[in-house]
């Protein structure tokens, strides 16, 4: 008796298992992942791939990425984008401008692709509290500084409608980079580093966020929400576009517009 029990308890995990694995199984769609950050002063350019599956045994659509028939729509007229590889594509025939809308339009796995946004104003009334910042060097032969840090560099602007700006900061000396501090046991950081995207009219960069000694490129991005929301999803990161996106139908993945100016910052040793 005690041996039908167990084969009974047995059986019915099985197929409890069984069933949770069909549950958690998801069927895979052939859909196009979209990446477009459309700027003024430059030409759309739209980025078409395919997303990967988990599974190697899915059926993708016949859909050539390299070839398909992509149109944009602005200013009352369409035109078609010219494929470059790769799953580039442009519209070389009209620079990007500010406050203009944007509708993508194309078929793939038989469904009809959208995608739509607009570019927003540049940043108004920017202001910087310094443009010069003195760091201490901490390296093998110095100790750890312990005085009182350098005031933050507070940048400012015009933001009226609560709009989401981001700050992006990249260091643009040529050659080997002098670094703050000693990465000796470690990988050295990257030269550039972004913010955290705010709907505030100000934000702040520490002393201790720069990496490198030189002259750095301040960008001030004017960004939609989508934009937001794709790096609170990715950890400050864009390379995972396989999110939903509201502004695109039948697909994932990012199109967006933005706008910028731009500002400089030295630092230097005290």
């Amino acid at each position: 008796m005690r041996l039908k029990i167990q084969s009974f308890i047995i059986i019915v995990l099985f197929f409890v298992t069984l069933m949770s694995c069909k549950k958690e199984t998801v069927e895979f769609t052939d859909s196009p992942v979209i990446e477009a950050y459309i700027e003024p002063g430059n030409y759309l350019r739209v980025n078409i791939t395919r997303q990967i599956p988990f599974s190697s045994s899915v059926q993708y659509s016949a859909d050539d990425i390299n070839n398909l028939q992509i149109t944009v729509a602005y200013n009352n007229l369409t035109h078609v984008l010219t494929p470059l590889g790769n799953g580039q594509y442009i519209d070389s025939l009209s620079a990007i401008a500010a406050g203009t809308h944007y509708d993508l339009s194309f078929t793939f796995n038989k469904k009809q692709v959208a995608a739509y946004t607009y570019i927003p104003t540049k940043p108004l009334s920017v202001t910087q509290t310094t443009t010069t910042i003195a760091i201490t060097k901490q390296d093998s032969t110095t100790p750890k500084f312990t005085g009182t840090p350098p005031d933050p560099i507070t940048f400012t602007w015009a933001n009226p409608d609560a709009s989401y700006y981001l700050i992006y900061v990249e260091n643009i000396e040529t050659g080997t980079l002098i670094p703050i501090r000693s990465f000796k046991n470690f990988t050295p950081p990257a030269n550039r580093f972004r913010k955290q995207p705010v709907t505030l009219n100000t934000q702040d960069i520490r002393s201790n966020e720069f990496q490198y000694y030189g002259r750095h490129r301040i960008i001030l991005y004017h960004v939609l929400p989508d934009y937001a929301t794709l790096y609170d999803q990715t950890n400050t990161s864009s390379q995972n576009l396989t999110n939903p996106s509201t502004s695109i139908t039948n697909g994932y993945g990012i199109f967006t517009g933005l706008n910028a100016d731009t500002l400089y910052v030295l630092v230097k040793q005290p």
